[in-house]
């Protein structure tokens, strides 16, 4: 027998029968599966699923909603309300205990606030090097379900390191997340994307790099690679680690670096994050769970000579070729991700933009699709591809053309749209939706669901290759006005290891509460709902420090439109930002169903909006001038 009364994130009704369950009552914040019949302002309510304390009856109207069990019944009468009470107050505070604590101490984190001055209340120095240790896993398994939309993640090669775990704290630049592999339940993603390899040729900031390993693989073998050949970044931090990439201590490999790691460039040998990776993988098996591995090529600092490899039809197939190598050298990967950031438009500074980027995108798809096919068989390597959330960007990147060629998924960068030192107003970076009188042309009041319509109404992509994502960290402006939305341009953000990007490890830690049974802000920040975008963002009216980010509710809230919308799935950068509460908010909202015995956290708790505030689209501010 199936319960007849779910939750979204998949709690079930206690009573599953056709009669009320419980007496009339005044409403007094209840909360679980039974069946409640309240009075509230005057009214009578019953709730029509699993019901959270923060619920407010008629905050969504008569009828319930997806994110309120309360139904409106009927107007009280004057003698229920004598008898029973007619609370009005709607306000929900938080518990003073902790069912389920996340954050933890980290003496290194707590040192480096000391040392650099960083106060949680955002009145100190602007970045606070904050390790994501200080969050304990808070990963939930949840039911297999292969019809549901898939969760990925892409997983940093960087995130590993953090020097003062060596006891050394002298360089900023060596103070590191520390993220720990390990820490990931095997069956919390679908797919896990490794990020990033070069490209030789590379002209951009991470040059030096690519020079270093290219020079040091040609030195290991008489076969030379040139240009357009894929190549590991940090060949120790691959290959050789076995710190936070789940390996043993005795696995690793101090001798690997640029110029000694061609032997151990394949998949037995490895340690390092593709090591870790295998074992994750190998865990997640043994586990009954399928996880995917990918592997990813460019980004935003690796972009520069994407233009000049596809302009170029030999360039075009040792690049094909080498990819060819990779999936053979490593063969648990069964896709390859290619992240060019972006194909005819502007993104760093040191790229290579050509208005032919479009057109040779597609024949470097079309070719790499032929050799992968031959070499592997029809379809058993998947070819997908990051690609802007913004309109103007999507509209030169030939995307129609790159899916008759081959492509098989779109990982759909929804998120920085906002960001201090570029952006003129402040505004959401990773919002589902567009306000009220969004830009015509798209150039601001960007969302995710404008990028989704242009590729699927526009371009006619089949929306099950879409991939919507989500940022597990925020972007955050100095010197903000809310009702102007101006703030200080050149001002030193709040940010974690660089200016403006504050990633939820520190925001769980020192902005946003989620330990006491409620999202809300703390130390003297605020948790609001943006009611124009639906969006959430925190804010301290104080020290005037504004922060957009991707709450539980925002990330559960685009796991219900991908499913609602048919689309294949969701996915975060990066997934070494997260303790695991934004994964399970994606999961839930997609529908899966929590395992009752591997349940490390409630998350319906977590699901409240903030304040609500309008924030106005700059169309109508510029109109109320």
């Amino acid at each position: 027998m199936t319960n007849k009364y779910t939750y979204t994130s998949s709690k079930a009704m206690s009573d599953i029968s056709d009669v009320i369950g419980d007496p009339l009552t005044a409403w007094k914040q209840q909360e679980g599966g039974r069946v409640y019949n309240v009075i509230f302002n005057s009214n009578v309510y019953t709730n029509t699923y699993w019901v959270e304390r923060w619920h407010v009856p008629g905050q969504s109207g008569q009828k319930s909603s997806p994110h309120n069990a309360w139904q409106y019944v009927r107007a009280a009468t004057a003698e229920e309300i004598n008898a029973h009470g007619n609370p009005t107050d709607g306000t929900v505070n938080p518990t003073e205990e902790i069912p389920s604590p996340i954050l933890q101490s980290d003496r290194y984190t707590e040192e480096t606030y000391e040392k650099v001055k960083y106060k949680p209340d955002g009145s100190g120095t602007n970045l606070s090097y904050t390790a994501t240790r200080v969050c304990k896993p808070m990963y939930n398994q949840y039911e297999r379900d292969p019809a549901k939309p898939k969760l990925s993640a892409y997983i940093t090669d960087w995130c590993q390191y953090d020097a003062r775990l060596d006891d050394k704290n002298e360089n900023p630049e060596d103070r590191g997340r520390g993220f720990d592999l390990s820490t990931i339940d095997p069956t919390t993603y679908d797919k896990l994307i490794f990020s990033f390899l070069g490209i030789c040729g590379d002209i951009g900031v991470k040059k030096e790099k690519v020079n270093e390993v290219w020079k040091g693989w040609n030195s290991q073998t008489d076969q030379k690679i040139t240009e357009g050949h894929i190549v590991p970044l940090d060949p120790y931090g691959d290959l050789g680690t076995a710190r936070n990439v789940g390996l043993p201590e005795s696995s690793k490999n101090t001798s690997i670096n640029a110029g000694t790691f061609l032997p151990y460039y394949q998949q037995s040998k490895a340690a390092g994050l593709l090591g870790g990776l295998r074992e994750l993988q190998k865990r997640a098996r043994a586990a009954g769970h399928k996880l995917e591995l990918a592997f990813s090529i460019g980004g935003w600092s690796l972009s520069s000579y994407f233009s000049k490899m596809a302009e170029n039809e030999g360039q075009r197939t040792v690049f094909i070729n080498s990819v060819v190598d990779f999936f053979e050298r490593f063969p648990m990967f069964s896709c390859v991700d290619i992240d060019w950031e972006y194909p005819g438009a502007a993104g760093d500074v040191h790229n290579i933009i050509s208005e032919d980027d479009g057109k040779n995108y597609a024949l470097l798809v079309k070719e790499l699709r032929t050799a992968l096919d031959n070499r592997f068989g029809i379809g058993s390597k998947e070819i997908s591809i990051a690609c802007s959330g913004v309109k103007a960007k999507l509209a030169k990147s030939n995307i129609a053309e790159l899916v008759k060629n081959g492509l098989d998924n779109i990982f759909l960068m929804s998120y920085d749209f906002f960001g201090t030192g570029w952006a003129t107003y402040i505004g959401h970076h990773s919002n589902l939706y567009s306000p009220n009188e969004p830009d015509p042309n798209g150039e601001y009041d960007l969302s995710a669901e404008a990028a989704i319509n242009y590729l699927h109404q526009d371009l006619s992509i089949p929306l099950s290759i879409i991939n919507l994502g989500y940022a597990n960290y925020g972007r955050s402006g100095k010197g903000a006005k809310l009702e102007t939305r101006l703030y200080d341009k050149p001002g030193d953000a709040l940010g974690t290891m660089e200016k403006g990007a504050p990633e939820f490890f520190d925001i769980v830690n020192n902005y946003m509460d989620s330990e006491h049974t409620l999202s809300m802000g703390k130390n003297g920040f605020v948790l609001m709902t943006d009611t124009n975008a639906d969006a959430d963002f925190l804010f301290s009216e104080k020290q005037e420090h504004f922060i957009s980010l991707d709450t539980p509710r925002t990330v559960k809230q685009k796991g219900e439109y991908v499913t609602e919308h048919q689309l294949g799935g969701i996915f975060s950068w990066s997934g070494d930002q997260d303790c695991g509460l934004l994964a399970n908010a994606a999961r839930e909202g997609m529908g899966y169903i929590a395992k009752s015995n591997h349940e490390t956290i409630d998350m319906g708790p977590l699901y409240n909006p903030g304040q609500p505030y309008y924030l106005k689209s700059l169309r109508e501010l510029k109109s109320s001038r």
